[in-house]
């Protein structure tokens, strides 16, 4: 097998996807996360391939992972807004655009499908999208506006408290904005829930240097070069990752024939990952209407769907592959009705979680996105 980068192979990846070849694709981001277990940017293409290939249980468990470790990941909260409003169920798919929104909002294509969904529940279209103040917050912090973006995060977290796509924008604008404490109690609060949540690794990587918790600094610095191995090879900050070279990182390339047996491969199912056309049905917890305190988690992450025909590892660790342990995989100890958590990140996502759903037509404006 030919050597490549990793950049470049996603970026091959990415035309696959483009170019409607689905289960090429899959075949290849799998074979990437035999080498790299934990590489986000595989995870989204892997989502993608998913999504677009219609396969939409598979691509809500892997955008579920992504936005354990970035709870205001854009990629997947459109692709759960998709897949939900597939399945009809409209409030949840309101909720995962409306986060898009938040992190886009001058994106035209999702304030269109915004004004769509709100149209079907209310009705009729609003004739704009009223910028919110979680949009408004985003904008302050990308115009380094950081003590007006903190006074609006703070906020909207007074009346919704379990917000973790707030809670690391929160974090980031206390870290740019110079207030050291306060981002690392918030990024410490968040590693509690989230062990890999990839931005609160990196400004505890920033920070601690040189102060008690020094210790703790190749612990985080190693968690994120899973998530980004890139950030191994960076000279200066930890967010300069993107500014590593290529080449930096490599592996070999999968001589993709067509003919690649990925159900039988046990290591995926590892990943929580069922390539099966059909998928069962499974109840899903109607967390818009029931309040926090009552909510069941099941203590390790929100309730997967699940069913007779999806994913389920065996107790005792006998489908997990080393390299897959050395990441951080634990073995299911369920009794089949749910399904491994989102990735090995840690407990509530805040997010909703989405059942099997029928086949359905991708959105034309999804497909033109870039």
């Amino acid at each position: 097998m030919a050597k490549v980068s990793l950049r470049v192979y996603n970026r091959e990846i990415e035309s696959l996807i483009e170019g409607g070849q689905f289960p090429e694709a899959v075949a290849h981001c799998l074979h990437i996360l035999r080498t790299y277990p934990m590489h986000l940017e595989t995870y989204r293409l892997l989502g993608k391939a998913f999504l677009e290939g219609k396969k939409f249980a598979n691509a809500a468990d892997i955008f579920q992972r992504v936005l354990t470790a970035v709870p205001d990941d854009f990629v997947s909260h459109v692709g759960m807004s998709i897949i939900n409003d597939d399945e009809n169920r409209l409030d949840e798919a309101i909720w995962h655009m409306e986060r898009a929104f938040e992190v886009q909002p001058s994106n035209p294509g999702i304030t269109a499908e915004l004004k769509r969904l709100y149209g079907r529940r209310e009705g009729v279209e609003p004739p704009k999208i009223r910028l919110t103040r979680d949009a408004l917050a985003n904008m302050y912090t990308q115009g380094e506006l950081y003590n007006q973006a903190i006074a609006e995060i703070r906020s909207v977290l007074s009346e919704d408290p379990n917000r973790p796509d707030l809670q690391i924008m929160l974090a980031r604008a206390y870290f740019r904005g110079g207030q050291k404490v306060q981002a690392t109690e918030m990024c410490s609060a968040l590693l509690k829930r989230f062990k890999y949540c990839l931005d609160a690794l990196r400004i505890l990587v920033e920070i601690l240097p040189g102060t008690g918790r020094a210790e703790n600094v190749p612990a985080y610095r190693q968690r994120v070069i899973a998530l980004d191995p890139y950030a191994a090879y960076v000279s200066g900050s930890v967010f300069q990752s993107d500014q590593v070279q290529d080449a930096a990182v490599g592996l070999e390339r999968l001589e993709y024939d067509g003919s690649t047996a990925l159900p039988q491969l046990d290591w995926a199912s590892s990943l929580g990952i069922h390539l099966d056309e059909e998928s069962s049905p499974a109840a899903i917890p109607d967390w818009l209407n029931v309040p926090e305190d009552e909510l069941q988690h099941g203590g390790q992450g929100i309730a997967q769907p699940a069913g007779p025909d999806e994913v389920e590892v065996p107790a005792g660790g006998e489908a997990i592959p080393d390299f897959m342990k050395d990441a951080g995989w634990q073995p299911s100890t369920s009794d089949g009705q749910e399904a491994i958590p989102p990735l090995p990140l840690g407990g509530e996502t805040g997010i909703p979680a989405a059942s099997p759903a029928v086949p359905a037509e991708i959105p034309d404006w999804i497909k033109s996105m870039a």
